[in-house]
């Protein structure tokens, strides 16, 4: 029964002190820059282990501004103003896979609504020739295949490309000479992939 007892008590010690020695998964905060093409930015925040984390992204999109000036074959002059704007939304995971050195895989998904809108009008004579409205809603799913290269522990580097299934919204109209002549309402579904978008991070909490 003694016996018993101290082999009971040296398997107890030995336990609390494995479990004493096991350190807990460490957590990274990530906070960062995106570019896609010369019209798309936004910020990125991540959190999670070293392995899998949860991504939030804010996109601001399409931004134009611009102004034109045309004589129309001698019949006055047309001066044209555009604005166009967009944002989105993501929120997913993505998940590494350790490749060589501190290059890794990036795996993972997530889901968005971007929205966006664009109004362009002609002027003759200061008087309005003709305007074109446009707005849409788009949610959709993306699947995110990158390569991420980490500096020193802190500096991220990464590169992603997003496969995305989207469902679009879109409303039209157009007037000329101050009569709406058409509206239309348009949905959409569709796979689009567009070119690699670039990342800059630093990680901290580690």
């Amino acid at each position: 029964m003694k016996k018993l007892l101290v082999i009971i008590v040296l398997a107890g010690c030995l336990t609390s002190q494995a479990l004493a020695q096991e350190t807990p998964s460490l957590k990274y905060h990530e906070c960062g820059i995106i570019f896609s093409g010369l019209n798309s930015f936004g910020l990125r925040y991540k959190y999670g282990s070293e392995k899998t984390k949860l991504r939030l992204s804010l996109l601001a999109t399409n931004l134009f501004l611009g102004n034109g000036n045309n004589d129309n074959n001698g019949n006055g002059e047309v001066k044209s103003k555009s604005i166009a704007y967009g944002a989105g939304f993501l929120i997913g995971f993505d998940h590494n896979f350790p490749l060589f050195s501190s290059f890794s895989l990036l795996l993972g998904a997530e889901a968005g609504l971007s929205y966006s809108y664009s109004h362009q009008t002609l002027n003759r004579s200061d008087t309005v020739y003709s305007e074109q409205i446009s707005s849409s809603f788009t949610p959709g799913l993306s699947f995110i295949f990158g390569l991420n290269y980490v500096i020193k522990d802190h500096l991220v580097l990464g590169a992603e490309i997003n496969p995305t299934l989207y469902y679009t919204f879109q409303d039209d109209k157009s007037k000329k000479l101050n009569e709406w002549e058409d509206k239309t309402n348009r949905i959409g579904f569709s796979l689009a992939t567009s070119g690699a978008g670039l990342y800059i991070a630093y990680r901290f909490g580690k």
